[in-house]
């Protein structure tokens, strides 16, 4: 695989930001995280709203255009050199819209993602495209895998959304199981079956999502940071950071003061 770019859309209010009609040059992965945008594939008006993707395949004609009444931030790859036969997840179509049920940890990887091919540090883009066959990898596997009960997938989900809404409090197992009325074990078993990490894995993916957003955007210290997140300990907080970016916050705080 060769990644061509990696790109992070966010245009202001009222902006003519839009895509002319035309093939796209390479395969194209994207996932909306704020607002929607609007693509037209074929004869087809797409509307991909905040939590949804899709899936372009090298070629596809299609057009784009933002939606006035609620402003887009998009990541997107545009990657080459993959077969076909490394993609049947998206299915034979030119295209396709998806939701992942792992929404956050997608969209953290893909905040990963932009900062490593951004930062360009020794080996970005053989961490990059690895970091994008991973978010290939969990997309497919979502969209293939029928092996989960619905009622697993939706205790899953119930579980995912409890630590989304109170990942900064002190989590604990015992409490995500009482959310849900189950055993401890049980729900640690079914939410690293359906999701792939642990509550606790997820927990701390979320937290360091939220950290590498405040980095970048506002000007709090990772000491502030930390605490707001559930952090006592800063150099836990670092540990943390670094094991899923794959590099200490000082250096994510350095990109947004560029």
């Amino acid at each position: 695989m060769k990644i061509e770019h990696i790109i992070f859309d966010q245009p202001p209010a009222g902006s003519n930001w839009h895509v002319d009609l035309g093939p796209t040059r390479h395969h194209i992965l994207l996932l909306v995280v704020k607002g929607k945008v609007r693509y037209a594939v074929g004869d087809r008006t797409l509307c991909i709203s905040k939590g949804e993707g899709l899936f372009l395949t090298q070629g596809t004609w299609r057009a784009a255009e933002a939606d006035e009444s609620e402003p887009h931030h998009m990541y997107s790859a545009h990657f080459s050199d993959l077969p076909l036969n490394k993609l049947t997840g998206f299915s034979s179509e030119p295209y396709l819209q998806y939701r992942p049920t792992g929404f956050d940890y997608i969209k953290q990887r893909f905040s990963v993602l932009n900062e490593s091919w951004i930062g360009k540090m020794p080996f970005y883009e053989m961490i990059s495209e690895g970091i994008l066959t991973e978010i290939l990898g969990l997309v497919q596997r979502e969209l293939t895998n029928e092996a989960f009960s619905s009622s697993r997938r939706s205790l899953a989900l119930r579980i995912q959304q409890y630590i989304v809404q109170h990942y900064r409090e002190p989590l604990r197992l015992q409490d995500l199981a009482q959310h849900v009325d189950r055993s401890p074990n049980y729900v640690s078993n079914v939410f690293k079956e359906v999701i792939g990490r642990t509550p606790v894995e997820y927990m701390h993916e979320i937290r360091v999502a939220t950290a590498r957003e405040l980095l970048l955007t506002t000007n709090m210290t990772i000491g502030e940071i930390s605490d707001s997140l559930g952090y006592c300990d800063q150099t836990y907080f670092n540990y943390m950071y670094k094991k899923i970016v794959g590099h200490p916050p000082s250096h994510s705080l350095k990109l947004g003061k560029m």
